[in-house]
């Protein structure tokens, strides 16, 4: 309910899980979610939570970096 608090030029989330049971659709598709800048603009970026969340280590750092790259340079 209080997702519009965290409005910022960039958004990366993921799901632990099924997305049906955390209410991704229900959370992405919600008024306050549409109007934040970073949905307006087209910078919000779904990431694979198995290496985002539960990626530990010099390994996965890097892939995420990786990640960051790839969304944030174009």
């Amino acid at each position: 309910e209080k997702i519009d608090l965290a409005d910022a030029d960039v958004v990366f989330h993921s799901t632990y899980g099924d997305p049906k049971k955390s209410k991704e659709t229900e959370t992405t598709g919600s008024g306050l979610w549409k109007n934040m800048d970073a949905v307006k603009n087209g910078k919000v970026f779904a990431v694979d939570d198995q290496l985002w969340i539960q990626g530990i280590g010099y390994t996965a750092a890097d892939k995420i970096l990786g990640e960051l790259h790839k969304s944030l340079v174009k």
